[in-house]
């Protein structure tokens, strides 16, 4: 079996049945780079998770590329909040937290970070809702099996709620737990306070991949391709993909500026406090550079993913 047949086959029986013979095709004129057979490692993750085959071949590349472009774009911007939230975990309550109150440079490169979370989080709101509005919609129609998927970010949010609640009891003395002090510092952080953080943090990052996971299941269970809002009093049809690629394209160009940002505050962080990148102000008392190190690889991996898909859609919108 040559490589064109083995990419053929990584598409479900019904696919290949309806589109095998064109795809070999199309694979014979554009398979030239590994970026070609990751997209086509993409087009079979869609078609696996239940893609509708009763389109014609033109239409459905193009809906597949947009929609997988939105939930890379999805993927990379989650990614990016869990190298956020440690950002400002490596910043609180560190030496580089009061400098930034007296270093205008330092405090400007926070603030941009800032500024763009705030700009990516409401582009993918703007991009998203409607999209979630018609799964939650057809959901009820249709099939309720897609409202469980729906139901995964909320329970996950809970879940982190009480557990920060569960936290901020220990943290008010309220409740007890043996090894575990209701105020640490860096001088005083018992193995008990670290767990505990630590517990945080892994709920935080299970809860946001089984979020992505299943945001992503329910988008490729359900055909959302038009919808019908209400806006302002007045029925409108659009074009959910097309739609919510903008916010997307936004999303990604906030990230990428939010990781300029995090690369600036790092490098006058450093050279302001040396000491402190020398030191172990990192997550849980870990290096204070390994920290800030992964935190940067996790941001700028985010954000590439993200641009991949902006790649994806972009691509697909010249062929449609």
């Amino acid at each position: 079996m040559n490589v064109r047949n083995w990419l053929v086959h990584l598409y479900p029986l019904a696919w290949r049945e309806r589109y095998g013979e064109e795809f070999e095709t199309l694979l014979k004129e554009c398979l030239h780079s590994p970026l070609d057979i990751v997209d086509i490692f993409l087009g079979a993750l869609d078609a696996q998770l239940g893609f509708p085959y009763e389109k014609n071949w033109r239409l459905m590349d193009m809906v597949n590329k947009l929609r997988t472009a939105i939930l890379l774009v999805f993927a990379g911007y989650i990614g990016f909040v869990i190298g956020g939230f440690a950002l400002y975990g490596l910043a609180d309550d560190s030496p580089m937290a009061a400098l930034m109150k007296t270093d205008p440079s330092l405090s400007a490169a926070w603030i941009t970070v800032q500024a763009g979370a705030a700009v990516a989080l409401l582009a993918v709101i703007i991009g998203g809702l409607p999209i979630t509005w018609a799964i939650i919609r057809r959901s009820f129609i249709t099939s309720h099996q897609n409202l469980r998927f729906v139901l995964v970010p909320v329970i996950a949010f809970l879940v982190l709620v009480l557990y920060a609640g569960f936290t901020a009891a220990v943290g008010l003395n309220r409740l007890q737990i043996p090894g575990v002090l209701p105020v640490v510092s860096h001088d005083n952080f018992p193995v008990g306070n670290r767990l505990l953080i630590g517990g945080a943090m892994l709920v935080f990052v299970l809860g946001a991949i089984a979020s992505t996971a299943a945001v992503w299941k329910a988008i490729s269970k359900t055909e959302t391709e038009e919808n019908t809002l209400r806006i302002f009093g007045r029925i409108k049809s659009i074009t959910l993909y097309e739609y919510a690629f903008i916010p997307a394209v936004i999303a990604a160009l906030a990230m990428l500026v939010m990781l300029i940002a995090t690369l600036a505050w790092g490098w006058l962080s450093f050279s302001a406090l040396p000491r402190v990148f020398a030191g172990n102000w990192g997550l849980l008392q870990t290096s204070t550079t390994g920290s800030f190190a992964v935190i940067v690889a996790i941001m700028a991996i985010s954000t590439a993913v993200a641009f991949f898909g902006i790649t994806r859609g972009r691509s697909a919108r010249k062929t449609a």
